[in-house]
């Protein structure tokens, strides 16, 4: 028997080839569909990951915020109580406090040096420096500036004059001078009246102040006579608590 391979044994081993081949080519067609689909589920996932590592901002961040504030607070208030002035005159934090209260910083700091330097020339006991809102108060007892009766200044006016110029010619405040008696009736050829006699130490104050360089538009010399006593005048304290000259110091307009 014959052992040559029939006609259909060899179109079978003809078409094998071919088949693989088809198979083949299939396959590389579908391979990067797949590798693709799996490349993009790799980065989806990533993503979602990343997304959950993103830090959440904390609800109560203000809160760190408000501390370090008061923070802050605290540690200059500190610094001001360390530098108060033990001397008796006002402190920069009383000084602000001042100024919140009505009274500008120039005041506060024109009223702290007259305290400290009247005190330093031992002439406090015949001046009086006050505040009030917006004004400072320097009250001048008549007894450390004139004799009775009397509008030229004495032996003591000097020395208190002085020490006043010192101080007012390193502000530009406005500066009203006050001329204060008591109800004792006064009547001799050069005063009538104790209004003459209260306009008259006003006066003489504004002149020798306009003297020492300070300027003439910032002052005013006024006289009151017996009409705005501090103290009755029913006892001999009293009158000489309203025998005064007062020096009133604002902020020019």
């Amino acid at each position: 028997m014959s052992n040559e391979p029939t006609l259909n044994e060899l179109m079978e081993r003809s078409g094998g080839p071919q088949a693989k081949a088809s198979d083949a080519a299939a396959n590389l067609h579908r391979e990067p569909h797949r590798e693709h689909r799996g490349a993009s589920a790799r980065l989806f996932g990533h993503g979602v990951a990343a997304l959950h590592d993103q830090p959440v901002d904390e609800e109560d961040s203000w809160v760190t915020t408000y501390m370090d504030l008061l923070t802050l607070l605290l540690v200059l208030f500190v610094i001001l109580l360390a530098n108060a002035d033990l001397s008796g005159s006002p402190s920069p934090s009383e000084q602000v406090l001042q100024a919140a209260a009505g009274q500008s910083a120039g005041l506060a700091l024109t009223e702290s040096e007259l305290q400290a330097q009247f005190a330093s020339s031992g002439l406090a006991d015949g001046v009086e420096v006050s505040t009030s809102p917006g004004k400072v108060n320097i009250k001048l007892k008549d007894k450390i500036l004139f004799n009775s009766g009397e509008a030229e200044f004495n032996q003591q006016a000097a020395q208190v004059m002085q020490t006043l110029t010192e101080v007012l010619k390193k502000n530009q405040l406005f500066i009203s001078v006050e001329g204060h008696t008591d109800n004792i009736p006064i009547s001799n050829q050069r005063f009538p009246s104790n209004w003459e006699l209260s306009a008259a130490r006003a006066s003489v104050v504004v002149r020798f102040l306009a003297e020492q360089g300070i300027a003439p538009e910032r002052m005013r010399a006024v006289g009151y006579a017996d009409s705005a006593p501090l103290q009755t005048n029913a006892t001999a304290a009293g009158r000489s608590e309203n025998r005064r000259v007062n020096v009133v110091l604002t902020e020019v307009e």
